[in-house]
């Protein structure tokens, strides 16, 4: 009970602290990016848009990375520079409670950013089945947060100083290179299974070659439940890296 009242401590401090103008700058941006694409791409094509690929391509995957590119991946590195990690090392749980707080934090600003890049999107596209098309990309964009958030935290304890790089290094060459070849191995990918999602629920009308190749069979609960597991797996391995690890600034090694 401890542990989750200092975690939702450092949520809320978090939240406060990020309420700055540069960041709120940063999170209109993100924000206002899928509305803009669209609206060039209907302008520019002038003819019927894939709306659910176009979508899912520019929010759960552009928008959810970029955003917890700036919030989960130098969050460990960002307390050592400001002098602040000894303090937290030192009090019970301390550690823990900042590695979920944080993580939350980034969870809860790249969806809340995501869901209005979404609204808007859908106000340029405008398809048929809109309210739909909201509820299943709104769930996406939570589980692309989830994950990708978790991933990044667990890269940001690892590497410090590098985690920004390898997380956009990840981000372009695993998930977009690895994650768009038809075989086994794009299954590795939080992107195989988000597009597997999509394809359930938006009940997409494929060869079933096509489907096996490209989505597979499982039922949607499946990767669900493989998200979600990935999710506990990558931050149990996170706290337990923060827990024994001796973290120092280079000046004072």
């Amino acid at each position: 009970m401890k542990g989750l009242q200092a975690t939702l401590v450092v949520f809320r401090f978090e939240l406060q602290r990020t309420l700055t103008p540069a960041r709120l700058a940063y999170g209109a941006g993100l924000a206002l990016f899928p509305a803009l694409v669209t609206l060039l791409m209907r302008t520019a094509g002038g003819g019927q848009l894939d709306a659910e690929m176009i979508l899912f391509v520019l929010i759960p995957e552009v928008v959810c990375v970029l955003g917890l590119l700036l919030w989960a991946a130098p969050a460990v590195h960002a307390e050592l520079e400001g002098r602040t990690w000894i303090y937290l090392a030192v009090r019970p749980g301390g550690r823990t409670a900042v590695l979920w707080g944080k993580y939350l934090t980034a969870v809860a600003w790249t969806a809340v950013t995501a869901w209005i890049g979404l609204t808007l999107a859908l106000l340029v596209l405008q398809p048929s089945d809109a309210g739909r098309l909201w509820g299943v990309m709104a769930v996406l964009v939570l589980l692309s947060c989830l994950t990708y958030g978790a991933l990044y935290s667990l890269l940001g304890t690892i590497f410090l100083k590098r985690a920004m790089s390898i997380c956009v290094f990840h981000a372009l060459v695993l998930e977009l290179v690895v994650g768009l070849i038809p075989a086994v191995i794009n299954q590795f990918t939080v992107q195989y299974h988000l597009r597997c999602l999509l394809a359930i629920w938006i009940r997409w009308k494929k060869s079933p070659g096509e489907m096996q190749s490209w989505y597979g069979s499982a039922p949607a609960w499946q990767h669900v439940a493989l998200l979600l597991a990935a999710v506990m797996v990558l931050m149990a391995i996170a706290g337990v890296i923060l827990r024994y690890r001796e973290l120092i600034r280079s000046e004072d090694a």
